[in-house]
């Protein structure tokens, strides 16, 4: 049991930045029906006690966060919520508030004993496995995607060209083509095209 990586050249002229950076490469998105099942293999609870169980948690930790608490769950981590919005001035008072805040993103942060266990993960280099290319797959812009959402509300064509060390040209054909799908919508200028999920915009 190993976790696959693959080296990938960064183009940025950063000095804080390394010449190339390590993007790890998911199998696959395990469920909650093969969870279930390996859960009720290893314990005495049935597939239906461990799917209740954790409709309720999530149910729970959701009710939390909505009234301004924390979670950590021991031997897990820590959830709590990021908010977005626009800062404004307000004109009477002159003071800063935040229009239409929304949750931005969930917050997690691994406690000590999971971080402590994944010392001993495995990893592997599939970097020229398959050989190289400058296409990225479908997989890799998904987690760009998430990655740079989860860091601000809005992306541009340089940070995909930067994130998956594409050309410029390949940068605008791939943001062209999520704005196409329906993933992104552009809320930039002529010159300077700017991005946000389209589901934000709901």
């Amino acid at each position: 049991m190993s976790v696959n990586y693959k080296l990938i050249k960064n183009h940025s002229k950063s000095a804080e930045k390394a010449e190339y950076r390590a993007v790890t490469v998911e199998n696959q998105t395990v469920g909650l029906e093969r969870i279930g099942r390996n859960i009720q293999e290893a314990t005495s609870l049935t597939r239906s006690d461990i799917v209740g169980a954790i409709v309720a948690l999530k149910d729970e930790i959701t009710y939390q966060l909505m009234s301004g608490n924390a979670v950590r769950l021991p031997g897990i981590g820590y959830f709590s919520l990021a908010v977005k919005g626009e800062v404004y001035e307000d004109p009477r008072t002159h003071r800063r508030r935040l229009r239409n805040a929304k949750v931005r993103t969930v917050k997690f942060r691994p406690d000590i004993e999971m971080l402590d266990t994944l010392l001993y993960t495995k990893f592997e280099n599939t970097t020229y496995r398959y050989g190289s290319s400058s296409v990225p797959t479908a997989e890799l812009i998904d987690k760009a995607l998430e990655e740079l959402f989860a860091n601000k509300p809005f992306i541009t064509v340089a940070d995909l060209r930067d994130y998956l060390n594409l050309s410029s040209t390949n940068a605008y054909r791939i943001a062209d083509r999520l704005e196409r799908e329906g993933r992104l919508r552009d809320v930039g200028s002529r010159y300077r095209k700017t991005y946000v999920r389209e589901d934000s915009q709901a």
